[in-house]
């Protein structure tokens, strides 16, 4: 088998992060995968609030996430401005509402020079991104097999 020997990053949307947290399996895999290889993790701002959100409504304390997440050496939280031009792409493209700003981000991010996909269960916003720049978005599996090839 082919590896891959291209350094990448990887976004990960809000649902694989939760996923990842509260339930393991294959998305803390991906987490567990992507730190022994040195793949960067980044966590959008707006994910991050998104999953707060998300850890309190099902009454989760989101401090525990927090500690969580700074185990982790490869995690990075960033934020960055949205052009208009990106978010009248976004509200072309995207039907979901809640999805527009990751991708949103994940545009930006690719575009900042380092090979960077985003890893969501998605398949419209999965669709909608890789209509936009094609293989910018890819699922748990498509992303875990990445890692272990790299």
């Amino acid at each position: 088998m082919k590896r891959n020997t291209e350094s990448f990053r990887l976004i990960l949307d809000t649902n694989v992060l939760f996923s990842a947290i509260r339930y393991r399996g294959k998305p803390f895999e991906l987490l567990e995968e992507a730190e022994k290889n040195g793949v960067e993790i980044i966590i959008p701002e707006y994910i991050y609030e998104e999953l707060k959100e998300v850890f309190e409504r099902n009454e989760i304390d989101f401090t525990l996430v927090r500690g969580f997440l700074a185990t982790y050496t490869n995690v990075t939280i960033v934020e960055r401005e949205f052009s208009e031009e990106l978010i009248e792409l976004a509200n072309k493209v995207v039907n979901d509402r809640k999805d527009r700003p990751i991708f949103i981000y994940s545009l930006i991010l690719r575009k900042e020079g380092q090979l960077t996909y985003l890893v969501t269960g998605d398949k419209a916003l999965k669709d909608a991104l890789n209509e936009i720049d094609e293989n910018s978005a890819i699922t748990v599996d498509e992303a875990l097999k990445l890692i272990k090839e790299k």
